[in-house]
């Protein structure tokens, strides 16, 4: 596959995924700010990445796009609340999102925080509706545990609590990356295969964990080298605020070089699977910004 092949599937995924989006959001209305601040985030723009895989990894296992698609919006719901409540004052403290103003700078840092939780429970409330059989229930519930404390919202209380202290512990970098990042790259590969009822989820675990860490080795980089991850964000934040990343741990040379043998790892990896050529041009694309 060239990449004008997978460009073209990766926009055809992304096409399948907004239809159904904007089909959903025609029925999410209120009588005050909260929906517009919902669709303001929720359609911000972004590559979603999440779903796309999600999507692609059902279609390349010969599974139902249709019955993926729920949890494909589930997962970009709750992952739309967390960069909502991120970007708050309370957090990261970021006057942009995607190009755009964040969330509480266009409407208030009380319609923001509602915006997030109604995101988080419209992702529950729009997916239970299709959990008729205990494939789907177990994916749904993988999706909860992997979002909670010992998932996205531990990762991210790990990074708080780190920012600003003299930490240089990759331990607690690796905690951090492997519950905030990894978790919500680790269920696009795994939901599929657990929908199919497949008995290899751990290989699908072990390439979306090697996937979270090498995206959040790039989106590090590109806080100070600036690239297509740096896109309408902030940059140089992590490094003034001193937060903990890979750049801060291992130096940006050194870093360089561990996203190169990943991203190696992880095209090895794949070959074990059926029809890899789009996740291979996928890691590719990642990090072609710092290939060299």
């Amino acid at each position: 596959m060239n990449k004008a092949e997978y460009l073209k599937e990766y926009q055809n995924y992304l096409n399948i995924f907004e239809r159904y989006a904007i089909d959903v959001f025609k029925g999410v209305n209120s009588r005050s700010p909260l929906a517009d601040a919902m669709k303001y985030s929720f359609f911000a723009g972004g590559k979603r990445i999440r779903p796309v895989l999600m999507i692609a990894t059902s279609d390349k296992l010969s599974g139902n796009i249709d019955e993926v698609l729920p949890f494909a919006f589930a997962l970009e719901c709750i992952h739309t609340y967390s960069l909502i409540h991120d970007d708050l004052p309370a957090l990261d403290n970021d006057d942009l999102r995607r190009g755009k103003q964040s969330n509480h700078k266009k409407f208030g840092e009380a319609i923001a925080v509602l915006a997030g939780d109604g995101l988080l429970n419209l992702a529950f409330e729009h997916c239970l509706k299709f959990c008729d059989n205990k494939e789907k229930l177990s994916a749904l519930l993988k999706i909860a545990e992997f979002s909670g404390f010992n998932g996205m919202l531990g990762g991210q209380a790990l990074d708080v609590t780190s920012q600003g202290k003299d930490i240089r512990d990759e331990d607690t970098l690796q905690n951090i990356y492997e519950m905030k990042t990894c978790k919500f790259l680790i269920l696009p590969f795994v939901i599929p295969a657990i929908l199919l009822n497949l008995n290899d989820i751990e290989v699908f675990e072990d390439i979306g964990r090697k996937t979270g860490v090498l995206f959040q080795y790039v989106d590090d980089l590109s806080d100070i080298k600036g690239g297509k991850q740096a896109s309408g964000k902030s940059m140089g934040k992590d490094l003034k605020e001193d937060k903990l990343t890979a750049v801060k741990i291992y130096g940006e040379i050194k870093l360089k070089e561990k996203i190169k043998r990943l991203s190696e790892e992880i095209i090895e990896n794949l070959k074990s699977l059926k029809n890899s050529e789009f996740f291979k041009c996928f890691i590719l694309d990642v990090i072609s910004d710092y290939a060299n």
